[in-house]
């Protein structure tokens, strides 16, 4: 996260640009920006594309070593995950709900909005859990202790602790990628306020992730507890 604050430093001391250097940067500023907007409008074709092309490159290593096959999957979808939430984020497309429509009434709801307004701040709470099992992992590893987590290569669950890992760390960047855009401009994409629609939308993602997620740590810990 703290790549977050300081590319919003060095947006703060850019030095001044003469007027033709200026107007340069701007068409650059649009041509990126109409870049950004024309993948996210054709994301359906371009997905199903590299979809197909990553499962026939997936098949071909799979013929020769099916380990490898196997190990690159989940980076695979890391970088999937990242690059489509940067094009949803980074692209202009005008939100229809407004600001006032989705503010709750109540005081308490309101301060708890804020809290997790990820326009203002990084901090989420994939990332907080995130850390929370790292540590875990790191602690079990070094004090020895044995967590409930693969028996005999197999998840015991439909997630495990370490694929939760994963997945939130998707989800951490997509929290900094909003705020990253709220606060300043970044890769040459110019600064534009964040409407509530894409922010709730990560909140929704974040019920079902953190959710599952959490309670996995959980059960794992108290197995963990109880066999000791």
């Amino acid at each position: 996260m703290s790549i977050a604050y300081v590319s919003i430093q060095r947006q703060s001391k850019k030095p001044r640009h003469f007027l033709g250097e200026s107007e340069r940067v701007q068409d650059d500023v649009a041509a990126m920006q109409l870049f950004v907007n024309r993948m996210w409008k054709q994301r359906e074709s371009t997905l199903g594309k590299l979809i197909l092309f990553l499962l026939v490159a997936l098949a071909i290593i799979t013929i020769f070593d099916w380990r490898t096959s196997l190990g690159i999957v989940q980076p695979i979808m890391f970088i999937t995950m990242i690059v489509f939430s940067f094009f949803y984020i980074m692209s202009d497309v005008g939100e229809d709900v407004e600001e006032d429509e989705l503010e709750p009434e109540g005081p308490k709801m309101k301060a708890l909005l804020r809290l997790i307004d990820y326009r203002q701040h990084p901090f989420s709470i994939g990332l907080l859990l995130f850390v929370m099992i790292v540590l875990t992992l790191l602690l079990a590893k070094q004090y020895g202790w044995m967590l409930s987590i693969e028996t005999g290569g197999n998840p015991l669950y439909v997630m495990s602790l370490p694929s939760s890992a994963f997945i939130l760390s998707g989800l951490s960047v997509a929290c900094a990628l909003i705020f990253l855009h709220q606060q300043s401009s970044f890769l040459g994409l110019p600064q534009r306020d964040q409407g509530p629609y894409k922010l709730f939308q990560i909140h929704f993602y974040e019920i079902i992730i953190c959710g599952a997620s959490f309670f996995i740590w959980l059960f794992v810990l108290a197995l963990t507890w109880f066999t000791g």
